[in-house]
């Protein structure tokens, strides 16, 4: 049985401001769930065809002719909500050109599994919700069985012992073309350590993944890594929801890094109130290059409308010592909050001033479906309906995400994020501090691009504040 598993295209990724400097800022990255999947199913003796539309540039017709030259019985394609116009028109070339049956899974699955099946939306034969790797392999044992009864096939339990997982299929993609924006070298990967997240930030939530966080050992992970440095990988990207929920296994992946002598840098994604002195210490032993934090906002009363969890000064202290131990820092910052004024966000721009970043990036606050910030925002009237559903049904390239604005307009926040990202990134100071980083060709291409994509979009008409 021959599968193929696609990365659909992102030419229309909703991201609630201008997209740009986000996508510029951050990179190409390999599409790790799906690669996952693909381990899993080459594991069970299936055919397996991985199509990363974004790092090939594809089209969705280009799509569409290589399913069709591959000829499989299933075709697997990862939806997140805020991309779904690009899955719709996938699937829409698919159909025209060959005959396969069609598979929806992803993170938008998990929320809004019954309209994937419209006509007006994604068009599905099936749907996978959670964990795909066991669930998308049930699926299509039973595809080829003749046995495949339900429409949705759904996890029936999360994946405890993540050890147990494959190496994500990462040949079954050109790894010399993933790259970030941040990083000295390329290639560089993502990878999963843990997945879970024991918090309850009032904009966040992964269901597909769970509260509960599970866990890779520490010899899962350096095996890993070595796999990595095998294939010429420079750079990992933990895209853990929160790397260092437990101090004790990061400790432990450090240490079996510094005994192995693993030589390569990586980065995480983490929180504040989960670090201190002795890890950060070890991690930059270990060849920690950059840590990711949320800090949302530098307001104490909007931290508590986010139900963030931190405080300013677990902020200010995390950020104190990863300059001690020279790792690099980027803060994520939200804007357009419940309650938030201009004033609120002067206090954040004074905070990033404080904390001084390396990076910095700053987004709309978009309250996304299954949050409950966007119960919230339905309860109170903020928003009105329920959008997202809407647009699950009846997918269209015009829909604009719902924002909390009942404070400020649309127009005003977009203003508002533009003054922000002239505020912090276009000053002598951060140009000459990046320009000293500059350590070879690649580097000053890639940084240059996300120059140039900040002046785009801060020479915009500015906000009078």
């Amino acid at each position: 049985m021959k599968i193929c598993l696609i990365n659909p295209p992102n030419f229309y990724e909703l991201i609630g401001n201008d997209p740009v400097i986000i996508k510029d800022q951050q990179g190409l990255y390999p599409p790790l769930g799906i690669l996952y999947i693909a381990a899993c199913m080459h594991a069970e003796g299936f055919q397996v065809k991985v199509i990363d539309a974004q790092v090939d540039d594809l089209s969705h017709e280009e799509v569409a002719e290589q399913v069709r030259m591959f000829q499989p019985d299933l075709t697997g394609i990862t939806a997140m909500t805020f991309t779904l116009v690009d899955c719709k028109m996938v699937v829409q070339a698919i159909r025209k050109v060959c005959k396969t049956t069609i598979v929806i899974g992803g993170p938008h699955t998990a929320i809004y599994p019954d309209e994937c099946f419209e006509k007006d939306g994604l068009n599905a034969d099936y749907v996978v919700v959670g964990e795909g790797e066991k669930t998308f392999a049930r699926l299509a044992k039973d595809v080829e069985m003749g046995k495949a009864k339900d429409k949705i096939y759904r996890q029936l339990t999360f994946i405890e012992d993540l050890n147990e997982l494959p190496f994500p299929a990462r040949e079954l993609t050109p790894i010399n073309k993933y790259y970030s924006v941040l990083s000295q070298d390329t290639p560089t990967t993502t990878a999963f350590s843990s997945r879970g997240c024991p918090f309850s930030c009032a904009y966040c939530d992964r269901p597909a993944l769970g509260k509960g966080f599970r866990a890779m050992d520490a010899t899962r992970v350096s095996d890993e890594l070595e796999w990595c440095v095998a294939h010429g990988i420079k750079e990992v990207f933990f895209y853990d929801d929160t790397f260092s929920v437990s101090m004790k296994r990061v400790n432990e992946i450090c240490n079996q890094i510094k005994i192995r002598k693993i030589k390569i840098k990586w980065d995480v994604r983490t929180r504040v109130n989960v670090v201190n002195e002795e890890l950060l210490k070890n991690m930059k032993e270990a060849g920690c290059e950059r840590i990711h934090f949320g800090v949302e906002t530098g307001n104490p009363r909007v931290v508590k409308e986010l139900q963030k969890g931190t405080s300013i000064a677990q902020v200010e202290k995390a950020f104190d010592l990863c300059k001690k131990y020279k790792i690099k820092t980027l803060a994520y910052f939200m804007m357009g909050n419940p309650t938030e004024t201009m004033d609120d966000v002067k206090d954040t721009l004074a905070v990033s001033r404080r904390i001084k970043p390396d990076f910095m990036q700053m987004t709309i606050l978009s309250p996304f479906p299954a949050t409950q910030i966007y119960l919230r925002a339905l309860q109170e009237g903020v928003i009105e309906g329920d959008p997202w559903r809407d647009y699950a049904k009846r997918i269209h390239d015009d829909f604009r995400p719902p924002l909390w604005d009942n404070i400020y307009t649309r127009t005003e926040l977009e203003k508002h994020l533009r003054w922000f990202y002239g505020k912090f990134y276009l000053t002598p100071s951060f140009v000459f501090d990046r320009a000293k980083e500059v350590k070879n060709f690649g580097q000053f291409k890639r940084y240059a691009s996300a120059g140039v994509s900040l002046l785009k979009m801060t020479l915009k008409p500015e906000s009078k504040i």
